[in-house]
């Protein structure tokens, strides 16, 4: 396995603190056999044939291992190049020592056990056998030399073969290890960055979610709280983490010590500041020191989406028994158009007839507005250059009704584009336009309608589209954009519903605006894209009834 650069790193200082160690201990070593020679007690303890040599040879010993020392700390030379100098030191004076003492029966040979273990773990393969190979050559090799200098002496070749044998074993057993403990530790660093990564991954995922998070440990304290719960909990950014839950919400601490005595039931509602909570408790672990996950879920935002999927539940209830009724309504209003071509028919019964005509249309509509409320056309947002945009629906409108009102329309930059579904945004306009002249007409008014725009706080370009009628009784102004809400008898209550959903479709928003003279409804659209310049055209002060 490849180490990982942090793990190399790890095992570069492990490598330094290694040799450093082996350079007190050869220091302490040859600390210990200059000292026997001051006492006088390395001669009877060793049996030292050659006292000179011994002397000098460990003399030499105890002051390359204060200058190897001083090297290893000072990190000069390279690691390799210290440990090889060190072992080779090592043999030859641990060598020349055990010649000097009663060779390889004296146990001095023992010593270059802990050299060649070190350069097993510290060099590669093939030097660490070359050191274990130099020092069985060493240890082998002043047996014979002292069975030629001493006559009386009988050489251990036996013994000292044996030794070699233990430094070839011992250099190769100090490699596998070593080796064995940088694979372990490499997979350990990896393991550890994998975790660091997923414990990053998790803590941006938790600062990420709407849901509130809230971890505590077993007595309280919190550990990690994510934004979603600061904002609902209304708490500063500073505070929260390490802090005694009781501190941050005194209600959410009630909560959960309640769920810890009563546990599984499920939790209450709590109030936070200007926030109703339901919190949701998971423990994380096993026995009464476990920490706690506490989930938390806006009460009343989740009563919206309760809300919401009823409505879309009665909504399709709604287009279903909408559908189910045009079958029969169509053969009542057919029968109708068919009696009323009878020669007989009296006054009483034309009056009758006028009655099944009207409330049949009436209940048409309602139909068709039940049904485009629930079977919304398909979306074809499109970049519109508005003013031009306008004009050309004006136009149209002002086809379409014999009866239209004037418009006035305030001088917007040609430049001007919004995102907007074409056919959506006409029929709004068409929906709301219609609106006031039936009002208008109700109150005897020649209507006047004004276009005009401008932009918001969030640079958003807001429509404006203002009326001289009676205006919105500002009591209702709240209510009117609401499915079913109406107050002409014979209006079915979903026209600037459905207008409001097909704003809200294109990313738009619809929105009724007290007004001082008239109605006015304020048509805020998504932030448009950037604009590309256009031919201006006049703007248009008036349009005369006439469409011609």
């Amino acid at each position: 396995m490849t180490p990982t650069p942090g793990t190399a790193l790890v095992r570069h200082v492990e490598d330094w603190r290694a040799i450093t160690s082996l350079n007190v201990y050869r220091g302490l070593v040859a600390f210990g056999l200059v000292g026997l020679l001051l006492f006088g007690a390395a001669e009877q303890l060793f049996m030292v044939a050659l006292p000179e040599v011994f002397r000098i040879a460990s003399l030499l010993y105890l002051a390359q291992c204060g200058f190897s020392l001083f090297m290893s700390l000072s990190r000069t030379p390279a690691l390799r190049v210290q440990v090889l100098l060190a072992c080779a030191v090592d043999v030859a004076i641990c060598t020349t020592l055990t010649f000097a003492s009663t060779g390889v029966a004296g146990g001095l040979g023992m010593l270059l056990i802990t050299p060649v273990a070190a350069a097993g773990m510290l060099l590669p393969a093939r030097l660490a056998t070359l050191i274990a190979a130099c020092a069985a050559i060493g240890i082998v090799g002043q047996e014979g030399w002292r069975a030629i200098q001493f006559l009386d002496v009988r050489a251990e070749f036996v013994q000292a073969g044996i030794l070699g044998s233990v430094f070839f074993i011992t250099a190769s057993v100090a490699h596998w290890l070593a080796r064995r403990v940088r694979v372990s530790e490499a997979i350990a660093a990896e393991r550890a960055t994998e975790a660091r990564d997923l414990a990053t991954l998790n803590r941006h995922i938790i600062q990420q979610m709407d849901m509130g998070a809230v971890v505590v440990d077993g007595s309280h304290r919190v550990q990690l709280i994510n934004d979603a719960a600061i904002r609902m909990l209304e708490l500063l950014p500073t505070r929260p983490v390490r802090t005694q839950l009781d501190e941050l919400s005194p209600a959410l601490e009630e909560a959960l010590v309640d769920w810890q005595i009563r546990a599984p039931v499920s939790n209450d509602v709590i109030r936070a500041g200007s926030h109703s909570l339901l919190p949701v408790f998971s423990r994380l672990g096993h026995g009464e020191s476990a920490s706690v996950l506490i989930f938390l879920e806006d009460a009343a935002r989740q009563s919206e989406q309760a809300q919401q999927l009823k409505l879309v539940s009665i909504g399709r209830l709604s287009a279903s028994i909408a559908h189910e009724i045009r079958n029969p309504l169509g053969a009542i209003s057919h029968a109708g158009q068919l009696l009323a071509e009878s020669p007989t028919l009296n006054g009483e019964d034309l009056r009758m007839l006028d009655i099944i005509h009207r409330h049949s249309r009436r209940i048409d509509n309602i139909i068709n507005s039940v049904m485009g409320l629930s079977r919304r056309s398909q979306l074809s947002r499109r970049t519109l250059a508005l003013s031009a945009w306008l004009y050309d629906t004006i136009d149209d409108y002002l086809d379409y009704n014999e009866d239209a009102p004037d418009f006035d329309i305030d001088e917007f930059d040609a430049a001007l584009q919004v995102e907007f579904d074409p056919d959506h945004l006409r029929q709004v306009l068409f929906n709301l336009w219609d609106n006031a002249q039936r009002h208008a007409r109700k109150a005897g008014i020649e209507l006047t309608i004004r276009l005009t725009g401008h932009r918001n706080r969030s640079d958003r370009f807001c429509l404006d589209i203002i009326d001289n009628g009676p205006g919105i009784d500002p009591a209702i102004l709240d209510q009117i954009m609401e499915p079913f809400f109406t107050t002409n008898r014979e209006g079915t209550g979903l026209g600037l519903h459905i207008a409001g959903q097909l704003c809200d479709a294109n990313g738009a928003q619809l929105a009724p605006v007290a007004h001082s003279a008239g109605a006015c409804f304020r048509i805020t659209f998504a932030h448009a894209p950037p604009a590309v310049a256009v031919p201006a055209e006049p703007p248009i002060q008036s349009r005369p009834n006439d469409p011609d």
